[in-house]
């Protein structure tokens, strides 16, 4: 049952309305400007909404406009009579304005067209608390607040702009990360060079996915982007966590910035030499400027609440982290293929609208299905690998798919057939420099190494690409390589061909 509505006391501009007719009635001009600004229900009055249709109607068959065609096409319409007949049609003519004042009368009317929208949304929000069971109070906060959202929210179309001022403005952009930065980075780094190269680092308002099959070191390279955000950029993260407590997170954090072993970290055995390296290492993650929620069953309501809150407070917040996609709900659980793949699609939407809302990137952690393991010899992940739901692909401005060799296989074991041929993979050529500089140093390297493929597949606003990055297990680091590292694995893979 709808809620009741009373008309009386809802704003409106019975001339404003008359004005904007009128002028799109004798003004091609003028016509213009209020098709591309207005719909027929931006009117309030039925009249008033029947002449718009009629004379729309007109525009969209290329009939001239004007009193004598809409009379026409009123009465074939049947609804001259309602309106006033053409008496009403010559009183809007008669309040025509001048082509200089058109935008002004139009702003009005859209104006008390969102507010009507705003107010018949409270009064329907009203109605439904009183009228109806409040079964989840999480799920009637959450759609009131995407109705009010969508009754305040009006197309509207800007007019042309000269080529001249927008170069300028170009002009400005090009030149103003040159002053303040050498490295080419015009949003927030991302700690790393070769991929600040492709990406020119996180830019404000996208949505970045970093996807990889379980235990590959997706958190592990989010949480080192956080990490360097805050220590580097000095900017405020927030990490919303939904699988790990933020106890597990803020060790992990120790890891990487003392190169202590989590297994130490987590046990409290350590040297004295480990130990004054963690206690600097708690000292200066304390100093950063990181936010973590670990809610398990955080809904995504929640998270954009929050998020908003903690923007609020931290103006300069740069980075927002989501970990994992396949772990936010929208609403009560549902169960079924169809059911979960439309909520990872609205869940992708609503974090994409939040980073552009906002105007800073959102890094969200996702799963690759189980199809990358069916695969013959090569497990690299693609695009279409993504779990749940092609939108992911969709919404997202960057994806990072992860790929590490020796997660599906020994490195040191791989095919020696293949190493005569000259056909070495990242991790094989990895692998045999990393043996010859442990017999040169007699020393091992240390922190569990292995060489991640951190593989830029999709960017909206820029170029794709591949980085490598050495993931130190042990303690959760992700470095880059030397350019002596990449020239020595470039040279064995020439040596064996």
């Amino acid at each position: 049952m709808p809620s009741p509505k009373s008309v009386r006391d809802l704003p409106y501009n019975e001339q404003a309305e008359q004005a904007v007719l009128g002028s799109a009635l004798l003004s091609r001009e003028c016509l213009y400007t209020v098709f591309s600004s207005l719909n027929e229900d931006d009117f309030f009055l039925g009249k008033h909404q029947l002449i718009y249709r009629a004379i729309k109607n007109l525009f969209d068959r290329q009939i001239p406009v004007d009193v004598l065609t809409a009379t026409e096409e009123l009465i074939n319409m049947k609804e001259l009579e309602n309106i006033g007949g053409v008496e009403y049609l010559k009183l809007c003519s008669d309040a025509m304005v001048a082509l200089s004042s058109i935008d002004h009368y139009v702003a009005i009317v859209n104006d008390q067209a969102v507010l009507r929208r705003l107010i018949q949304s409270c009064r329907d929000i009203n109605y439904k608390y009183l009228n109806n069971e409040i079964v989840d109070v999480n799920d009637f906060i959450l759609d009131s607040e995407a109705a009010i959202k969508i009754a305040t929210e009006k197309r509207r179309i800007s007019d042309f702009q000269t080529a001249n001022i927008i170069a300028e403005r170009v002009k400005m952009t090009i030149e103003t990360p040159k002053e303040e930065k050498t490295d080419g980075v015009t949003g927030l780094t991302t700690g790393y060079n070769k991929l600040n190269n492709i990406t020119q680092g996180f830019q404000a308002g996208d949505m970045i996915i970093v996807a990889a099959r379980p235990s590959v070191g997706k958190t592990a390279l989010a949480l080192n982007f956080a990490y360097r955000a805050a220590n580097r950029a000095n900017k405020p993260v927030a990490i919303f966590s939904l699988e790990m407590p933020a106890e597990a997170l803020v060790k992990r954090l120790i890891g990487v910035e003392s190169a202590v072993s989590l297994t130490k970290i987590t046990t409290g055995n350590l040297i004295n030499y480990d130990r004054a390296k963690v206690s600097t290492a708690i000292h200066k993650i304390s100093s950063l400027p990181i936010y973590i929620d670990d809610s398990p069953n955080i809904r995504l309501m929640d998270i954009i609440a929050k998020s908003r809150k903690l923007q609020a407070n931290n103006p300069d917040l740069g980075l927002i982290i989501v970990d994992y996609l396949g772990l936010v709900t929208t609403g009560p659980s549902t169960k079924g293929f169809d059911s979960r793949q439309e909520e990872v699609r609205k869940t992708s939407q609503a974090l994409k609208a939040l980073a552009r809302e906002l105007k800073i990137p959102v890094i969200v952690v996702s799963q690759l299905s189980r199809d990358v393991e069916k695969r013959g010899e090569s497990k690299k992940p693609i695009l279409s690998d993504l779990r749940d739901s092609g939108s992911i692909e969709q919404d997202a401005d960057v994806v990072m798919l992860l790929y590490r060799e020796d997660y599906y296989k020994n490195s040191r074991d791989s095919n020696a057939g293949n190493k005569k041929m000259g056909n070495l993979s990242g991790s094989e050529r990895f692998e045999l420099v990393k043996e010859q500089k442990e017999k040169m140093t007699g020393e091992p390297m240390g922190g569990d190494v292995s060489l991640v493929e951190v593989n830029v597949a999709k960017n909206r606003n820029g170029q794709t690409g591949m980085s490598y990055l050495f993931f130190y297990k042990s303690f959760g680091r992700f470095d880059e390589p030397t350019e002596e590292w990449l020239k020595e694995m470039r040279e064995v893979n020439e040596s064996a061909n």
